[in-house]
């Protein structure tokens, strides 16, 4: 798209210009801000399948993809796959805060 706009006689380096910029902003907000956002999708849809009924491995693959697509809702533009990454560093990250915080807890 940049390129594109680069092509357009007088104002299209200006345009293109701002387009990149705008589109670096955009990348750096959400390598900043995604991994915060992962954690908390994965604590919202882990507070409402709390108490569900559900056998556990369908419980943990509901979860996954509830996660990953209120990921992809508060960060669009962010692919399937990254925010798949994304959620599940999250819940690990969450579950060593848990481990290190029983851990601390039963010296």
């Amino acid at each position: 798209m940049i390129a594109l706009l680069g092509k357009i006689p007088v104002v299209g380096p200006i345009l293109a210009g701002i387009v990149r910029i705008i589109a670096g902003n955009y990348e750096r907000w959400l390598s900043e801000r995604v991994p915060k956002l992962a954690e908390q999708a994965v604590l919202s849809v882990e507070e409402r399948y709390r108490k569900s009924a559900l056998s556990s491995e369908e419980r943990a693959q509901t979860k996954l993809e509830e996660a990953i697509s209120a990921l992809q809702q508060m960060a669009p533009g962010l692919g399937r796959d990254i925010a798949q990454r994304q959620v599940e560093a999250a819940l690990s990250r969450i579950r060593a805060t848990g481990m290190e915080q029983k851990a601390g807890g039963a010296k």
